[in-house]
């Protein structure tokens, strides 16, 4: 068995395999890769373990993401990988993880996987490669067969704050328009700078529409007396839908009308109306860390786990600066 590049294997296979693998997901997809080999800062990667017939024995997909091209690239480049690698047996993820940290060294200063699954043999790989495991929650909401069914199980503060939305007459609703990806931005962007934290180009979001050939990309927005207000990008994938990015006015006289509240629960209705299985939130923070927002999702049902995170620090050296460095850029982006 050998590894081989993105390049090197024919897209049609490669979606093959992720359509037919228990634990593949939109993440492991030709069309994500496309989306991030379209944006500026992003370089994706796709490493296969093959057989001498070229059959796919495993595969791990992720991308390099440069915080500060030019000068600072060294130290604020770091390499992500959506979902766990995916794989038929042992000996293909072992090559994998071989394979990917020659290939990694000197281009990022850390890996972090952010694993779906996990399971003895697959932690043991990593621990072997050198990965070192925490904790990190994640809520995957199973959809109910009816939205009766759904109500009964949503918590009562959302109940309250749903009810209390409904007086508003917000209008919650799919569209995918250039439009809506201009709207979209905009808020994420405001967002994003109270946060201190990066977000892709524009280019990024418009792939994600332009690439999309098998309607896997959906945006769901609300809107409020005309104007948008929350726009949602996620990802339709083999009866899952993944909350990607939100964006939403955080004007307190409207969140007081608690259109967050509402809003969720309808896009959920939209999953129970159009035969989706899955809400995967795709994060709950960390274990042991109060934290508002996960208690906020979990009101709408769904299983907590744990299956953490792997990270490899390829230079703690460099590591241990960029922390510095960046804990002081992201204070520096919030008083923009």
């Amino acid at each position: 068995m050998v590894v081989t590049t993105w390049d090197k294997v024919p897209k049609e296979s490669w979606q093959t395999y992720v359509d037919n693998h228990p634990w593949g997901s939109i993440f492991h997809t030709p069309y994500i890769f496309d989306v991030y080999d379209a944006t500026p800062n992003f370089q994706p990667y796709a490493f296969f373990a093959i057989d001498q017939d070229g059959k796919i024995h495993g595969m791990l997909a992720g991308f390099l993401q440069t915080v500060k091209p030019g000068i600072l690239k060294r130290i604020s480049t770091r390499s992500v990988m959506l979902q766990s690698p995916i794989y038929s047996d042992t000996e293909a993820l072992s090559i994998l993880l071989s394979y990917y940290k020659q290939w990694s060294k000197g281009k990022a200063i850390y890996t972090e996987v952010r694993n779906h699954y996990v399971d003895e043999a697959y932690s043991a790989e990593f621990s072997k490669a050198g990965f070192i495991w925490e904790g990190h929650y994640n809520i995957v909401r199973e959809m109910p067969a009816t939205v009766e069914q759904l109500w009964k199980e949503v918590g009562r503060k959302r109940k309250d704050g749903i009810n209390k939305a409904k007086r508003f007459s917000f209008l919650v609703c799919e569209d995918n328009s250039s439009t809506t990806i201009d709207e979209f931005y905009t808020l994420l962007s405001v967002n994003y700078k109270v946060l201190g934290l990066p977000i892709p180009e524009p280019v990024f979001f418009y792939t994600c529409i332009q690439a999309d050939s098998s309607n896997t990309c959906k945006l769901f927005k609300l809107v409020d007396a005309g104007v948008t207000k929350i726009v949602l990008l996620s990802f339709l994938y083999r009866g899952t839908l993944y909350a990607v990015y939100i964006g939403s006015d955080q004007n307190h006289e409207f969140l007081n009308k608690r259109p967050i509240d509402v809003f969720y629960y309808e896009v959920m209705r939209w999953c129970i109306e159009n035969g989706v299985q899955y809400f995967d939130w795709l994060g709950a923070g960390k274990p042991n860390v109060s934290y508002g927002v996960r208690d906020f999702k979990l009101q709408y049902g769904g299983e907590l786990v744990d299956f953490g995170r792997f990270q490899f620090i390829h230079s703690p050296i460099l590591y241990s600066l960029a922390n510095t460095g960046f804990g002081l850029l992201r204070r520096i982006r919030r008083k923009r």
